[in-house]
């Protein structure tokens, strides 16, 4: 949205008045952009795809599957989060966000309190103190 090239994707045709090398060139743009956002894994999936609109729609059935491989994927990667002595609290926190906002996508509601849980499950040994403080403190509520 921000470099004006959403439009490529929602509609996938060029709209009347657009000229084609203009389309073509906002097309490009919009490729270049993606795979610029995408990691090499993700992009070696979608390397065929000629127009972004295809591009998108791959990555959308790749990636944003209602299937139940890919929500078994998306349980055990938040189960198997696990933040590493040292690592950034925001880094980790950002990460288990990303996974339940996959997991919303596809359909799955988790709760405050299991999201709450499988996020100080995930710290470190070093934090059972802070896991034992807050868990005293919500039982206490």
């Amino acid at each position: 949205m921000d470099k004006d090239q959403w439009i490529v994707i929602d509609l996938g045709t060029k709209p009347t008045g657009v000229f084609d090398e203009e389309w073509k060139k906002l097309d490009q743009k919009a490729k270049s952009t993606m795979r610029l956002c995408v990691s090499h894994s993700v992009l070696l999936n979608v390397s065929g795809e000629a127009m972004m609109k295809a591009l998108w729609d791959k990555l959308g059935t790749l990636y944003q599957s209602n299937s139940l491989v890919n929500k078994l994927f998306l349980w055990k990667k938040l189960y198997n989060l696990r933040m590493k002595y040292g690592d950034s609290v925001t880094e980790h926190m950002n990460a288990s966000n990303t996974v339940v906002s996959q997991l919303l996508s596809v359909d799955i509601k988790i709760l405050d309190e299991d999201n709450c849980i499988s996020l100080l499950c995930s710290l470190p040994d070093s934090w059972h103190s802070l896991v034992i403080a807050i868990g005293s403190n919500t039982i206490a509520l």
